[in-house]
């Protein structure tokens, strides 16, 4: 089975500064969309050993993001993993997260209605973990090679690049995005060896 692993960022360009933001999907444009393809691995076989072959990335920006290029990179995939990217309340705290509702409101699909999805906020609580993306890195002993950066600091490069052209700042937040992504994957992973509180 084929594994997506998706993230994307955004400019905000509404009016909110307090958390009413995070809800303001129709106006958080998305910059990037990342996503890691890897073929599962069989029963008995452990992932890191499959070939590099089954591992591809890919990035749109800008006007490549559309809802046929999405669709088209999604083709044959059985599941999509995200880090609070939810448009269907989870079953733990019954709240939405922030991926999907945005893709819903740009691109017009809801992915979690297309796809099987794993968001790996709830499977964080489940087992006593909180916060955001890079919090739990942490604390499941996962380094980044590009520490201290975040999604504010992404915005503001972005807005940087659209206004000088700097093709620099447009690397660094591909690079940015493309680590977001790949460490889904290695969240994912070391969830597995923690059992859900309470079992």
């Amino acid at each position: 089975m084929k594994i997506a692993y998706l993230d994307i960022e955004t400019d905000y360009v509404g009016p909110f500064a307090d958390k009413r933001l995070f809800r303001d999907h129709k106006n958080h444009h998305i910059t990037i969309l990342g996503l890691r393809l890897v073929e599962a691995a069989p029963e008995g076989i452990s992932p890191e050993a499959l070939q590099e072959s089954n591992d591809q990335f890919f990035q749109f920006t800008g006007d490549q993001i559309t809802r046929e290029n999405l669709l088209l990179t999604l083709g044959g995939t059985g599941r999509i993993v995200t880090y609070n990217g939810r448009s269907l309340p989870d079953d733990v705290k019954r709240s939405v997260g922030f991926d999907f509702p945005v893709i819903a409101a740009q691109l017009g699909i809801v992915l979690d209605r297309e796809f099987d999805h794993i968001d790996l906020v709830p499977e964080c609580w489940r087992r006593g973990l909180y916060g955001g993306l890079k919090e739990v890195e942490k604390r499941l002993g996962l380094a980044r090679q590009l520490p201290g950066k975040d999604g504010l600091w992404a915005t503001q490069s972005w807005r940087k690049y659209q206004a000088t052209g700097d093709k620099r700042l447009l690397d660094e937040v591909l690079l940015y995005n493309r680590e977001d992504v790949y460490m889904l994957r290695a969240v994912e992973l070391k969830l597995r060896s923690i059992p859900p509180v309470g079992r």
